[in-house]
């Protein structure tokens, strides 16, 4: 007599229905800068149908021009859903993107009404017969992981030390999801002891990366370069050191240009009179550009910078910017977060500088563009740390997600995480 076989496991992607996943996220789907969610999301929509749920709105919304913009176009997506050809990135075609109406406010008297609100606007991830996997980038997640097979959290930011967020709601949300999730990823070092702190027992490190593949095919020979240092992304006080940046752009006048790309204060705060100090210093803005512009204006430099204040929150941050620099054959100089002094030890194309007069004098002595074999070196390195692997490795994560992390966790270059617990 044969013995029938077993039923295959629900999430072993052998032979049974794909997993549906629901991805909580911290922004918009078209925000101006593509954070780690937005690829992945990408990433994991190449084998399985997602749902991205936009930010619930953990920071304090303030009534200004920027905010009331934000509310209006939350109004209008809810109603109209999202165009596919957004202005800044496309939602692939297995995404669907929900912009949930709740109040941006998570205590007690909103709590149920939020809580309601939001299992409606996610009902068909609910109702949906396959194994449904919860991937959270917040830990606000007002109990949706009693609908899923599987939760993950997603943690990039040590979220309490941001101004303006909700720590009360944070701290509330992390305690309770550090006994229902599955798998925690944490992307720096900060971020994975603070994950212990809290609770989470099974943790994988993973430090982001960044669209090299875009930044490389921009990058151009020592003889069409400038010389010039470049900080790409948002434009903001609450990470950028603003004296230093000051002291940089006037020891860089007749030696080289500073260059500055990306949106002013996104995520709120401003920065328009600190832009137009170091304008009126010689600093150039490039404004927002796309990422292949953005590939394109930075391939012709020569240094790129990460000139971040030291804070509780930028200790926590892991600068996806490092691995776009280095992949546009740029000399990458920072200040010493602890994420970039780890990434500094591993290559000569990383300075984690000490001090300002440091981060200075680092800038000055590498801004005349470097011989074509060092432009290459910094590119082949860089190659390690792209969406490539990365993805690959979050799909098989997906795939076989009730399997513990580290009998599914094999480590493709540039993958430097390890499940801890």
């Amino acid at each position: 007599m044969t013995t029938p076989p077993s039923p295959p496991d629900p999430l072993s992607g052998a032979g049974s229905a794909a997993p549906t996943i629901l991805i909580l996220g911290t922004a918009e789907w078209n925000s101006p800068i593509a954070t780690n969610q937005h690829y992945v999301v990408r990433e994991l929509a190449r084998d399985f149908d997602a749902h991205f749920v936009e930010s619930l709105g953990l920071r304090r919304v303030r009534l200004d021009a920027k905010d009331v913009t934000r509310i209006a176009k939350r109004l209008r997506h809810s109603v109209v859903g999202h165009e596919k050809t957004a202005t800044y990135r496309p939602i692939p075609d297995r995404v669907r993107v929900i912009s949930p109406l709740i109040v941006p406010i998570h205590q007690a008297p909103t709590r149920l009404p939020n809580r309601l609100l939001l299992e409606r606007a996610v009902a068909e991830w609910r109702r949906s017969p396959s194994p449904r996997i919860l991937w959270t980038f917040t830990p606000v997640t007002y109990g949706l992981e009693q609908y899923a097979d599987y939760t993950l959290y997603h943690c990039v930011d040590i979220f309490q030390a941001f101004p303006g967020i909700d720590g009360s709601a944070v701290a509330a949300g992390e305690r309770s999801l550090a006994d229902r999730a599955d798998l925690t990823i944490g992307t720096s070092g900060a971020v994975t002891a603070h994950l212990n702190d809290v609770g989470f027992s099974e943790i994988l490190t993973l430090p982001n990366v960044a669209e090299v593949d875009v930044f490389s095919a921009g990058s151009q020979p020592a003889a069409q370069r400038r010389p010039a240092a470049l900080f790409a992304g948002n434009l903001t006080p609450h990470k950028l050191d603003f004296e230093l940046l000051r002291t940089l752009a006037i020891a860089l006048q007749g030696h080289g240009e500073l260059l500055l790309a990306g949106p002013i204060a996104a995520g709120g705060g401003g920065f328009d009179r600190e832009l137009a100090e170091l304008e009126r210093l010689g600093a150039r803005y490039l404004g927002m550009l796309p990422l292949d512009q953005l590939a394109t204006a930075a391939g012709t430099c020569s240094v790129g910078l990460i000139p971040y204040s030291l804070n509780d929150y930028t200790a926590g941050v892991s600068p996806l910017k490092c691995y776009e620099y280095l992949s546009s054959g740029l000399n990458v100089i920072s200040t010493p977060i602890p994420d970039v002094v780890q990434a500094a030890r591993a290559t000569e194309h990383i300075t984690a500088a000490t001090s300002t007069e440091d981060f200075v004098d680092h800038v000055l002595s590498t801004i005349r563009p470097a011989a074509d074999d060092v432009l290459a070196d910094r590119v082949q390195y860089a190659s390690g740390f792209g969406w490539s692997s990365r993805g690959g490795l979050l799909r098989t994560i997906a795939n076989r997600m009730p399997r513990r992390a580290d009998e599914v966790v094999t480590r493709p270059a540039g993958d430097a995480g390890r499940p801890r617990g």
